[in-house]
């Protein structure tokens, strides 16, 4: 995305670090407010994690939020004001007259906005596994970007296959990474978090069976369209089982991530919604509430959805590549089981792995589990001017992540007018 055009009246400086729902609401509240900001963002796309999360509307609106995503990227990039840093880390930041110097180095712009045509055949055409990503917002232009981690004129100059048929010339592979100063008046971090690795319990771990999913996995099959097929065998999916808190509550995350019950039971109510023969059962130690009505949701959601209170202790393959579970029932005490063909992992938030990197570049406190502290809990007294916002600082929902960053602009104008 290129940069934004100049408004007529700008006061301040603010970099956003951080292109996911926290960072775009700061960024164009920020702007609307008459204040000079840079939005920066580590991939080559902007929107974030919840970008990828499908609408979870059944025959009413499931409050999920997700829908917000596209409206305040369509927003932003609709906006006068801002200016953009795709594929962009900020290595380096100083304090220095009162600014914040931030050393920014982006990943080489190799994809012209002028000229690509968002056809795909650079991603179509592309040998090299992961050489070229694809947005998943269709806000974003352009919506392809070649990867030099993984491309091959980058590793060893094998291959210049996009560069060569691509019709409009957009491709130019000799460009390099760039280094760029930047001075801010203040900074809002939200950058966000990275989803739990299933790993953490052992017995879940994704890779035993190709039956067994991400939540993560589950939101993008759906936002595809289409039928529900095991993505192993394109088997039709008629069973399928979420176990809640995977990577949340236990002892590498001791926490509650408290968003798995509310996307974990809108996802499940959505495929019942869409394939009415799937039969759907959740496992679960505890419910979250879910939504401004939780009484009625949980109700609603009984009524679809099987619920069962227990943690399967065992999971085992069938000859048709299923998954028996097992599980102790909580009101007999007998062992009982499930067959699914299908298992899906509501995997919980954990802090972004780049956390403990930029605590140390800004000088920031990060808490026991790895998240930053707030302004409130001591980081602003610490780091003035720097405001961590969003899932960086714990986990929430996008409702929650929208109102952290406007009460995070609110302090950024707060404290501006303080130093004028």
């Amino acid at each position: 995305m290129e940069a934004g055009r100049p408004s007529k009246e700008k006061r301040g400086s603010v970099m956003v670090v951080g292109g996911g729902i926290a960072g775009i609401t700061a960024a164009l509240e920020l702007s609307q407010a008459g204040l000079e900001v840079a939005l920066m963002e580590k991939s080559p796309f902007f929107g974030g994690q919840a970008a990828s999360f499908v609408c979870k509307a059944t025959d009413t609106c499931q409050k999920c939020g997700s829908c917000r995503v596209e409206q305040s990227l369509r927003d932003l990039f609709a906006a006068p004001g801002p200016t953009f840093y795709a594929h962009t880390e900020m290595v380096d930041c100083r304090r220095e007259n009162g600014l914040l110097q931030l050393t920014l180095k982006s990943q080489p712009r190799v994809v012209d906005p002028n000229r690509c045509l968002n056809c795909g055949l650079c991603l179509e055409e592309c040998p090299a596994p992961g050489g070229i990503l694809s947005a998943v917002s269709a806000e974003n232009h352009p919506r392809f970007a070649v990867n030099p981690a993984a491309c091959l004129y980058y590793q060893d100059g094998s291959c210049r296959r996009c560069q060569e048929i691509c019709p409009t010339q957009a491709i130019d592979l000799r460009r390099t990474e760039t280094v760029t100063p930047f001075a801010a008046s203040c900074l809002i971090l939200a950058t966000g978090y990275q989803p739990a690795q299933p790993a953490c319990r052992a017995v879940y771990a994704s890779g035993h069976s190709p039956a067994i999913i991400t939540g993560r996995e589950l939101e993008e099959m759906m936002q595809r369209g289409g039928p529900l097929l095991r993505p192993s065998d394109g088997r039709r999916v008629r069973r399928l089982a979420f176990i809640q808190c995977v990577g949340s509550r236990d002892q590498d995350h001791p926490y509650c991530s408290r968003v798995c019950c509310a996307y974990g039971l809108r996802l499940a109510r959505l495929i019942r919604y869409r394939f009415s023969e799937c039969k759907v059962t959740t496992f679960y130690m505890d419910l979250q509430n879910v939504g401004p009505d939780p009484k009625n949701f949980e109700e609603e959601a009984k009524r679809e959805v099987e619920l069962i209170r227990a943690l399967p202790g065992d999971l085992a393959a069938t000859a048709d590549g299923s998954l028996k579970l097992r599980f102790l029932d909580e009101a007999s005490g007998r062992a009982r089981a499930r067959v699914v063909d299908l298992l899906v992992l509501a995997v919980g938030i954990a802090p972004g792995p780049d956390n403990v990197k930029l605590a140390e570049i800004l000088g920031l406190e990060l808490t026991p589990d790895g998240f930053f502290k707030d302004g409130l809990n001591g980081n602003r007294m610490k780091s003035p001017g720097i405001f961590p916002t969003g899932t960086v600082t714990g986990p929430q929902n996008i409702l929650e992540c929208i109102a952290q960053a406007t009460q995070s602009v609110r302090q950024v104008r707060q404290y501006l007018e303080e130093r004028t």
